[in-house]
């Protein structure tokens, strides 16, 4: 059988296919953007192996070999030239240490307390007036004249910071007033009243001083003791309401209240600086000798306990009636425990705030101290 030859000519369609596919056409000046083709690339250039090339490494590898402990040993050198590095609290004390603060002095800050503090001028002295970018109004002109009057520096080189290591980061609005602590006379038991005056009887050493004041209005006189608010905010609230709705001094358990301190002074809003404030060592003997004298007792409890107590419980709306009758002291404690038991034998009656909701539950069965403090003694006047 004869085979039979097929040829296929070298630019029919067939023979591209039999070939595959041939490679784009490109120019002379086609080099991806980089240019001409030259001839020179197609010349042997001699070139200087790198290091790396010769140790046979790649190049990331060669320069952390050979120059990572540099930057080690330049940072060392560094550290040596500056010395040791002070640490958060060492930088703190250092700041401190530079504002020279004393543990005994108060540091008012806030716009109201300082001005009220100045205006009062019930401590015994001031130091410095330091002022950081206080916002322009017509109480800072008044704190600035005042302390131009009493010969107060005023110092406002320090920074914020400095002021609110003073303040213990209180919201001090760039102002803090340096002051020693007020001063609390101890009381022993409240004497006779009328209408338009009543006295007080202090003792300080064993020693006894009896002293008259001018009643806020025109009826008898109303007072507040306070016992076992630990809560400085509490207590500032309280001063500020017990001010504001015309009490006419104050008592603070000596032993377990909060101090009267520049927190109590801020929440106050100033306040603390114009309420007659005294302080009670021994309130067991203030209340019985102060219940001789015709003063009304009355301590505030919650509504459970007030009926435990029926004998003694008075309604919150007949309040401005006792006043109207005598002298009387308002009791408050504290929201945890309330005023103590030995206290409550001690009292006249007891009063408690109802609730206006029948469905009150069990939970939220009280007010804040403040807040039950401002509507009783409301209820007074």
């Amino acid at each position: 059988m004869q085979s039979t030859l097929l040829t296929v000519r070298r630019f029919s369609t067939t023979a591209r296919r039999l070939n595959g596919p041939v490679a784009p056409f490109r120019s002379g000046m086609d080099n991806h953007g980089k240019g001409a083709v030259t001839f020179d690339r197609n010349f042997p250039v001699h070139r200087q192996p790198k290091a790396w090339e010769k140790d046979r490494e790649s190049k990331d590898s060669w320069f952390r070999r050979k120059h990572a402990h540099h930057h080690a040993r330049e940072k060392k050198l560094a550290k040596q030239k500056q010395g040791p590095v002070p640490t958060k609290s060492q930088s703190l004390r250092k700041t401190i240490s530079q504002l020279k603060m004393d543990p005994l002095v108060d540091y008012l800050y806030g716009t109201n307390p300082v001005l009220a503090a100045l205006k009062a001028q019930r401590r015994d002295s001031f130091g410095s007036l330091f002022i950081h970018n206080p916002k322009e109004s017509e109480k800072l002109v008044e704190i600035l004249s005042l302390a131009k009057q009493l010969e107060i520096p005023v110092k406002s080189e320090y920074t914020k910071h400095d002021l609110n290591l003073m303040t213990n980061n209180g919201v001090h609005n760039g102002i803090v007033l340096e002051t020693r602590p007020l001063e609390v006379e101890q009381l022993r038991m409240l004497g006779d009243a009328s209408t338009e005056t009543y006295s007080i009887v202090k003792e300080q050493f064993g020693a006894r001083e009896t002293v008259s004041a001018t009643t806020i209005a025109d009826r008898y006189p109303l007072a507040l003791y306070i016992d076992e608010v630990s809560d400085p905010h509490n207590m500032g609230a309280i001063l500020r309401s017990a001010y504001f709705l015309g009490v006419d001094f104050t008592i603070i358990s000596e032993r377990n209240c909060a101090p009267l301190s520049p927190v109590v002074s801020k929440t106050s809003s100033g306040a603390l600086e114009f309420m007659p404030i005294f302080s009670s060592q021994k309130p067991l003997r203030l209340f019985e000798e102060s219940r001789e004298q015709a003063w009304t007792i009355i301590s505030s409890v919650a509504p459970h306990e007030a009926a435990r107590m029926p004998n003694k419980q008075l309604d919150a709306e007949s309040l401005k009636e006792q006043l109207a009758k005598g002298p009387c002291m308002l009791v408050v404690g504290s929201e945890g425990e309330g005023v103590r038991k030995s206290l409550l034998q001690r009292s006249d009656w007891v009063v408690s705030l109802e609730s206006g909701r029948a469905d009150l539950d069990g939970s939220v069965d009280s007010l804040n101290a403040s807040v039950a403090t401002a509507l009783l003694l409301a209820k007074f006047l």
